[in-house]
């Protein structure tokens, strides 16, 4: 297997002794709930096949004044304190019920205010099919889409907003995981996310619903597994092939993955991945990063810079480490 692509299958969420084979990891199709970012493996990698849901249906219903707004929330993990903390401090004010789906939440179950039910993973579903408003992120936010539920998306990316017709496009660019152009952990003002709620409480959302529902389905419906199935089959292969080719490897586009981040330390920049720390890196290879959008070569990247062959061949050497790490994604 030293020269082929590993294809990881994720069919089961108990992954706690899982070791990501970041050697020779090209691309993951993940068949299960599992958070695998958890263990290095950014979200771009992966290509979900438990989208939407297991059944898909019109569970919109619409009341004329609710006793209890029930509203579900699915935090990400790397939103607790902030975020999370916001949206208790917002919905204490209302007559919301919220329930939050949640393993690692349990643990606090106790300290939550009495408005405030933990619920795990598993009943996912059968809870978003009585809710009558979601706010999630990613697969989470497809999965209640599917099930015609009104959704505001809030995720590692900061606040992405209610979903609806008009930005459904916009927000599924980047994956329904938060505000286009955001960074990592962004700060979401609170005032921001009580408009973005209040949204709902305000207006009647069924038939914008109805049309997300639709696109959802049309995007992620089980009609297009064979066809995700072979393109990410293809893509790795291809992938595979032009990293291991010297003719082909300086053709490769890089961009900065989702675990990638830079921490300022008495003056140094550190490399992080989570709470790991890769060690300090100078201010030109800084710029150099900031410049991996996926839109340039390593080949375009080092002629912009001015780099001769020698050179050429060391940036490569780099980007290939970071590659390895999984903090540097590559696009044919």
């Amino acid at each position: 297997m030293s020269k082929s692509p590993v294809l990881f299958l994720a069919t089961t969420n108990r992954l706690d002794s899982y070791i990501a084979p970041f050697k020779n990891l090209f691309g993951v199709l993940n068949m299960s709930d599992a958070a695998l970012s958890a263990f290095g493996i950014p979200e771009e990698m992966q290509l979900h096949f438990n989208y939407p849901a297991e059944k898909t249906a019109n569970y919109y219903f619409y009341e004329q004044q609710p006793e209890y707004f029930r509203i579900v929330y699915c935090p990400t993990g790397n939103t607790i304190k902030e975020s999370d903390l916001k949206l208790l401090t917002f919905l204490h004010k209302t007559n919301a019920l919220l329930t939050i789906v949640s393993d690692e939440y349990r643990c606090l179950k106790k300290a939550l205010p009495s408005f405030v039910i933990v619920a795990p993973g598993s009943y996912k579903l059968s809870i978003y099919r009585r809710a009558h408003l979601v706010v999630a992120s990613g697969i989470d936010a497809v999965r209640a889409m599917a099930l015609c539920k009104p959704c505001v998306i809030l995720g590692d990316y900061g606040l992405g907003g209610m979903v609806t017709p008009a930005n459904y496009d916009h927000l599924q660019s980047v994956s329904f995981r938060g505000r286009k152009g955001a960074c990592f952990r962004e700060m979401v003002p609170l005032d921001l996310l009580e408009v973005e709620i209040r949204k709902y409480f305000t207006s009647d959302s069924r038939e914008a619903s109805l049309e997300v529902q639709k696109k959802v389905i049309t995007d992620y419906g089980k009609n297009v597994f064979d066809k995700k199935i072979l393109e990410e089959t293809e893509r790795i292969i291809s992938l595979s092939a032009s990293i291991n080719k010297r003719s082909e490897r300086l053709s490769l586009k890089p961009r900065l993955s989702s675990l990638f981040t830079l921490e300022e330390s008495d003056g140094k920049q550190n490399l992080m991945r989570g709470f790991g720390c890769f060690g300090e890196i100078d201010i030109e290879m800084v710029n150099l990063l900031k410049q991996c959008d996926g839109t340039l070569s390593v080949l375009e990247l080092a002629e912009r810079n001015g780099y001769n062959k020698e050179e050429t061949g060391i940036l490569w050497s780099n980007l290939y480490e970071l590659w390895k790490e999984k903090l540097i994604l590559f696009a044919p």
